[in-house]
């Protein structure tokens, strides 16, 4: 799981996403698609409730800039390049929103993601931008949209309907116990 998330997150923040050869979108939702399908028997299985927790929301670490380049191959020479090499004073570690978080992020982005689930924006913009889909309240004017774009946002909000839906896989039994003591009019 820990692979495909990371795809997923990588890709989100390629900057040529989605491009078909360098970043293809078929991969953002393949990943979508198999974290979709595994969350749910990992929601079921009472015994993997600690090991959940800890993948999802415990604390994470990730390589700073020092430490990628601490593992970079050397240059034709021998010697490393000046302008890569890390300051000392870098740590080799920098801490990491969790996992959960991370993913909600990106898939709340690729919800509103140029050329994967709306209209390519004009060249110097960014690419997430926040629109309303459709007309309505706020919003006069529809965002253009294809079959493509609201099959990639059905496969998104399939996904983030899994992440909160966690206790539907839950006994009946255990789910008192992870939610505390029911409600009660005395």
């Amino acid at each position: 799981m820990l692979a495909v998330t990371s795809r997923l997150c990588v890709l989100r923040s390629h900057p040529s996403f989605p491009d078909p050869e360098l970043a293809p979108e078929r991969d953002a939702l393949n990943c979508i698609r198999v974290l979709t399908r595994i969350l749910p028997f990992v929601y079921e299985a009472d015994h993997l409730d600690s090991w959940e927790d800890k993948f999802f929301w415990g604390a994470r670490r990730k390589r700073s800039r020092r430490g990628q380049l601490a593992q970079a191959e050397v240059i034709f020479d021998g010697e490393a390049d000046p302008e890569q090499t890390p300051t000392q004073q870098e740590p080799e570690f920098e801490t990491a929103k969790p996992l959960a978080e991370e993913i909600i992020d990106t898939l709340i982005d690729l919800l509103f993601f140029s050329e994967f689930t709306l209209p390519k924006v004009p060249d110097g913009k960014a690419k997430v931008t926040y629109a309303i889909w459709q007309s309505g309240v706020g919003c006069n004017t529809p965002v253009a949209s294809t079959k493509e774009f609201e099959s990639n946002r059905t496969e998104i909000l399939r996904l983030l309907l899994t992440l909160a839906s966690k206790s539907m896989y839950m006994s009946a039994s255990a789910s008192p116990k992870t939610h505390g003591p029911p409600y009660s009019a005395d």
